[in-house]
């Protein structure tokens, strides 16, 4: 029996957030042995073998240029500064802290909106804003020395993680979106090489390496491609709750493989967070009644 079109979107956007966590998890048993951005080039190299598999198996290979439009360029930018500093976060911090404060994404593209596009938003919204970053600081708990400073890097994360969602929201539909995933993760990889070559120094991966990045590579492009399933088969209003399925994930994955389990003040953060972004998905819905 055929599932309805709406529960398909869901579907589809619990098992993004599964492949996303699952790509996060590889990576980070990866960097157990190699540097962060040597994981990230092997990582990125294996995701460009499946973005052109793919795009060859869709018939969509045939790339031109006028489909590497200035927004095409610009995502793929930000994209590459929030990957890079990600990887570095996820590398010193635990994956449910990493990811519970790069939820905090969602809540500064209506930030975004509000400063960038002029976009009207009630004190409400605002105060919502305002409420889920600092469920954001209660996870990061800066200060108190319960985790790594770096963890601060994922608000850097998020803030261009933001920016990039608003550079997407100008790409021309009639750009096929994985030749805009591909050219981002091309970006990316030569981000990486750069900073892999000015700040590390490269060690010979063991096989069993290549296997997680290779593995971590097909996770996220099989993310990327439940994203987009996601949004067509459901509205996205229908969908946004189930987004925060990614911190759900990430903890447990964190709590198993990792030992990382998040203290109260933590968890409350979470929830805060959550919280925060259901109440500004309220919102919206009854506007839109209204």
């Amino acid at each position: 029996m055929a599932l309805p079109q709406n529960l398909r979107g869901v579907v589809f956007m619990l098992l993004s957030g599964l492949t996303f966590v699952f790509n996060d998890s590889l990576m980070k048993l990866s960097m157990a042995e190699l540097p962060p951005y040597e994981v990230l080039v092997l990582r990125g190299t294996a995701g460009v073998f499946f973005a052109i598999a793919l795009l060859s198996y869709n018939g969509e290979l045939k790339i031109t240029r006028d489909m590497i439009s200035r927004s095409v360029v610009l995502r793929a930018l930000l994209e590459c500064v929030a990957i890079l500093t990600y990887i570095i976060a996820l590398a010193h911090a635990p994956i449910g802290d990493v990811t519970a404060i790069f939820q905090t994404t969602p809540l500064l593209v209506i930030l975004g909106m509000i400063v960038i596009h002029r976009e009207r938003a009630s004190p409400a919204r605002i105060g919502l804003v305002i409420l889920g970053f600092l469920g954001a600081l209660l996870v990061a708990q800066p200060g108190q020395g319960t985790v790594s400073p770096l963890v601060m890097l994922a608000f850097v994360t998020a803030l261009f993680a933001a920016l990039r969602d608003l550079a997407a929201r100008q790409i021309s539909a009639r750009i096929p979106a994985l030749v805009s995933t591909l050219f981002l993760i091309l970006t990316v990889l030569m981000g990486a090489i750069v900073c892999g070559l000015l700040f590390e120094h490269w060690l010979m991966p063991p096989l069993y390496i290549f296997a997680l990045t290779f593995g971590a590579g097909l996770f996220m492009m099989l993310g990327h491609h439940f994203t987009l399933l996601a949004y067509r088969n459901a509205a996205a209003q229908t969908i946004a709750p189930f987004y925060y399925s990614f911190m759900v994930f990430a903890v447990i994955f964190g709590a198993l493989i990792f030992g990382d389990v998040p203290n109260l003040i933590g968890i409350c953060g979470m929830l805060i967070i959550v919280a925060s972004g259901l109440a500004i998905l309220t919102l919206d819905k009854t506007k839109a009644v209204a």
